[in-house]
């Protein structure tokens, strides 16, 4: 008797003329199939057993846990099985299983080939069943950004969001209904294609023809002072930034509490590098947290969540940390690190005042946080006629905690 196969397959993007021979012969040979309600109406024949994937992931791993070595099972996976594909979780949740794994062509390989556009320098992204993804972060870097719509966005969707994007000439390419007769493929502003409608088997490709001309495209931190929106927030000026940015030693994945934001100029920063994270930046004055949020828009950084409220109380609960950074504590230092404690990796602070520095490392103490102290003395040139003066800024005193 021939060993029983369980076998992943991926079908495409829909039609069967895009299944190829081994994978059409395993899907005939399988005794059970397990796919969505779609994909089993396209495959299944009558005298096949069928499992429909919905929302219970769980039963499906305990279904194929029982069926394993009795029957031949397939499940079919929409596209590819190495792209957003339920492949990768059915292999970490029954690692005892040797699956035979067959790829398939995926939706955004049709697209991209009927589009005539070149995989180089694509970025792959998915919306299905996220919220908060940094879109326009991600999309301003990049010249061309697949995104797979989910039942939250769908382009229309995107295409608003896509909109605020002013300073990029963005242009969305959708393919709906890919390889069914109803194939729908439509390139459009996003000011055009947010005024359709799409229906929820739709694949959506951003075209940023110039990632350069974003208004900071460089990978360096310390952005010139005036590249920001000044008001009477006090600022943090750029060599602090850059020497500030070294500290917190941010991913691009990072998640990130800032306390008092200003101006949001170290906001706007640390967005920039931990596009892929999140950062909650706490800011209670309405003035300063107004000149904050026109920075946050213009540089179209949206991973941040502006918090108008004083700390410690608007720190959010039940979460951890990368990094902390305290730019201002009202006079509440001790009470903010009480709250971050064992929530963060490292706690940041810039303090002015010979006070603020003893406060911060009584507090950093106080809970097991080993310390870094750096002073900075700054002098920027003046024109004087023909000549410069170095004129001296504030010095600034840098103190890291970690916990020991």
């Amino acid at each position: 008797m021939r060993e029983k196969t369980t076998a992943i397959i991926g079908v495409g993007p829909g039609a069967s003329g895009y299944l190829y021979p081994l994978a059409a012969d395993l899907i005939r040979k399988a005794e059970l199939l397990l796919g969505g309600e779609r994909v089993l109406s396209d495959f299944a024949s009558g005298d096949q057993d069928t499992f429909c994937i919905r929302n219970n992931l769980c039963d499906v791993v305990a279904c194929i846990k029982e069926q394993h070595g009795k029957k031949n099972i397939a499940v079919l996976a929409t596209g590819d099985t190495g792209l957003y594909s339920i492949s990768a979780y059915l292999q970490k949740k029954l690692p005892d299983i040797d699956f035979q794994v067959l790829p398939g062509i995926s939706s955004l390989q049709c697209l991209m080939a009927k589009a005539n556009i070149n995989w180089n320098q694509l970025k792959i992204v998915s919306l299905h069943g996220k919220d908060g993804l940094p879109l326009k972060n991600i999309v301003a870097r990049h010249p061309y950004t697949a995104v797979f719509a989910g039942n939250k966005y769908g382009p229309q969707q995107i295409a608003e969001l896509l909109k605020e994007l002013s300073f990029a000439d963005i242009r969305l390419l959708v393919g709906e209904h890919l390889s069914y007769p109803e194939e729908r493929i439509v390139r459009g502003s996003a000011a055009e294609i947010a005024e359709m409608e799409f229906s929820e088997l739709s694949l959506v490709i951003v075209e940023n023809p110039a990632p350069a001309k974003r208004p900071w495209p460089y990978q360096t931190m310390g952005l010139p002072d005036e590249a920001f929106l000044r008001g009477n927030a006090p600022m943090t000026k750029s060599e602090v930034r850059a020497v500030l940015h070294s500290k917190l030693r941010l991913t691009e994945n990072a998640n990130i509490l800032e306390i008092g934001a200003g101006t949001g100029s170290c906001t706007v920063e640390m967005a920039m590098t931990a596009y892929l994270g999140h950062l909650w930046a706490l800011e209670k004055d309405p003035g300063a947290a107004a000149l904050c949020r026109a920075n946050i828009e213009r540089f179209a950084v949206d991973n941040v969540t502006l918090i108008e409220e004083n700390a410690p109380a608007g720190i959010p609960s039940d979460m951890d940390f990368d990094a902390v950074f305290i730019g201002g504590s009202g006079g509440q230092m001790a009470e903010i690190v009480a709250a971050v404690a064992g929530r963060s990796k490292r706690v940041v602070v810039t303090a002015v005042t010979a006070e603020s520095v003893g406060e911060t490392l009584t507090a950093l103490a106080a809970h097991g946080y080993e310390t870094e102290i750096v002073q900075l003395t700054l002098a920027r040139s003046k024109k004087a006629g023909t000549k410069h003066l170095m004129q001296a800024l504030n010095p600034i005193t840098i103190i890291t905690g970690v916990p020991s």
